[in-house]
């Protein structure tokens, strides 16, 4: 086995050799030192004319060496859960739609640039809206990626950071807009084996540009009134793009095993769903319990029945003797 670990360690030190020292390797997210600001931009666009904004690139973390990157414009919208609930509302920047006609609006300053370490750029950008745009929201992202070819402490391998980032746009073309919603699903379980608390909703933005629905979620003991979770003074909130659904989880951690009443209420423009539930928090050892004791219950029963139908037998037997 050693003889063929050597021989195996020689043949790539000799195709090492003649291939060179300089032999790219591509690695997700490798040692990045890449950050975009901001993450996001709301705005508002009029048909006709051109608005200007601008983004910030930074090497940061103390790099040691200049930053390379390229920019690109990208489409963005929301999964529908093709695979399962969980995936509605997920990022999905590969489908392209009628929401995405931005994506040609676009005009990037700079494709590409170096920012030297603790440095930032400033990459202008512009958007010039057609006169026949339409009316609603518009949605893109402009993707920064690391482009940076880095050495080791040797100076022997050069990895290709493959990073990249994304600045999402989130554009209202002025005029006629519809602003229209509905909930589908607003869920909160009876009965729970563990203390984690999942209240479910489904919400489908029915409109033509983007909106907030919210979720607020109240939890009491079953017989007093001091909330034992509660986001009603900041409700959760989730962005939902036109024409699309979102699956949406509040979660609560109940503090012991009982009773508990539980309220959750979900909005979306003018519209409100409002679920209450009573809860039971029974952890499967309990249940194991009161089985066990309801067995041992049953049992005792019948054994005493049992007993006291032989004392009887004995006795008739006795008598008719």
């Amino acid at each position: 086995m050693k003889k063929i670990k050597y021989l195996v360690v020689g043949i790539a030190a000799l195709i090492g050799s003649i291939v060179g020292i300089n032999n790219v390797v591509v690695a997700e997210g490798e040692r990045s030192s890449l950050t975009v600001s901001p993450p996001s931009q709301e705005i508002v666009l009029i048909p006709g004319e051109t608005y200007e904004g601008s983004i910030k690139v930074s090497n940061s973390n103390d790099s040691p060496t200049d930053l390379s990157y390229s920019l690109s414009i990208g489409s963005f919208s929301q999964k529908q859960g093709n695979d399962s609930k969980d995936d509605y509302g997920t990022v999905d920047t590969e489908t392209v739609s009628s929401y995405n006609q931005i994506m040609e609006w676009i005009e990037l300053g700079v494709e590409n640039g170096v920012v030297a370490p603790n440095e930032f750029d400033t990459i202008p950008f512009s958007i010039t809206v057609p006169e026949n745009a339409p009316a609603g929201g518009q949605y893109a992202t402009i993707m920064v990626q690391d482009d940076t070819k880095r050495g080791d402490e040797n100076g022997n391998i050069t990895i290709e950071s493959k990073t990249r980032i994304a600045v999402i746009i989130y554009a209202e073309v002025a005029g006629e807009t519809k602003q229209a919603g509905s909930i589908s699903e607003n869920d909160i379980p009876s009965f729970l084996l563990s203390n984690k608390l999942e209240a479910t909703s489904m919400v489908k933005n029915e409109g033509n540009v983007h909106a907030k629905a919210s979720y607020v979620l109240q939890v009491w003991p079953l017989f007093s009134d001091e909330e034992v979770c509660t986001n009603f003074e900041s409700p959760s909130e989730s962005l939902i793009m036109p024409e699309t659904s979102r699956f949406h989880v509040e979660e609560c951690n109940l503090p012991s095993i009982g009773i508990f009443r539980a309220k959750q209420t979900v909005k979306i423009f003018g519209e409100e769903s409002v679920v209450e539930k009573i809860i039971i928090f029974c952890p499967i050892w309990l249940l194991f319990i009161i089985f066990f004791v309801i067995a041992a219950i049953i049992i005792w029963i019948v054994m005493r029945i049992r007993g006291k139908n032989n004392s009887s037998r004995q006795k008739n037997a006795g008598l008719s003797e």
